[in-house]
């Protein structure tokens, strides 16, 4: 069995991670760094609460979604500041079934840590997210920084958001590039911190591949 990891750096580069240091060997004879960062820095995992109202904080997710066989689509066609429809996932449509866990290429988080990382990266449609929480999915992971268009208005984030955290889809945002995944059958494993009562978790992503 091979593991590759799919998570993105934690480190400084990412502009809502920050390090400093908490303790020193030289005074206290140990080293503890303190390190801060918000809920959904890096690669991270949305819950309910994120944008739902009424939404079930992070501690209700069913950890068991976040383990188990995946595949990728390979959506690389799908131009910056596209939109990805229904019909984009028409070749994976037999696959995309109850308890499946979705992943979706861009190459989007190739660009990690350049300008513009943030602006243009292609985001489901809210009739496509309808359309993938209506077939009863349970995880959909993304190599870009969001599965909503983050760059425009709040409201268009919120309404593709909406449909999935509602069904309880698992929502797992900025995969390290999922090139080495395509057409590879893989375990997925995303799990959060053990974080009370928070709207979501950075995750130590990984795929398993092979016997």
């Amino acid at each position: 069995m091979r593991v590759v990891d799919l998570t993105l750096p934690f480190d400084p580069r990412n502009l809502r991670v920050s390090f400093a240091p908490y303790r020193e060997i030289a005074v206290d004879g140990w080293r503890i760094t303190k390190v801060t960062f918000d809920t959904h820095a890096g690669t991270h995992l949305d819950a309910p609460s994120h944008q739902l109202v009424d939404g079930p904080p992070l501690q209700s997710v069913d950890l068991a979604r976040c383990i188990g066989p995946a595949f990728v689509c390979d959506l690389r066609h799908v131009l910056p500041r596209d939109t990805i429809e229904i019909e984009d996932f028409g070749p994976y449509e037999r696959a995309i079934q109850p308890g499946a866990r979705v992943l979706y290429r861009t190459d989007w988080t190739a660009r990690f840590g350049q300008p513009g990382y943030r602006e243009g990266f292609p985001c489901p449609l809210v009739s496509c997210a309808r359309w993938l929480a209506d077939r009863g999915i349970v995880l959909l992971g993304m190599d870009s920084p969001s599965v909503g268009p983050v760059y425009r208005t709040p409201a268009e984030v919120i309404a593709v958001h909406e449909p999935l955290l509602r069904r309880g889809v698992v929502i797992v945002e900025e995969l390290a590039p999922l090139a080495v995944l395509t057409d590879t059958p893989c375990q997925i494993v995303a799990l959060p911190l053990a974080l009370t009562g928070l709207d979501g978790s950075p995750v130590r992503a990984v795929a398993l591949v092979g016997d």
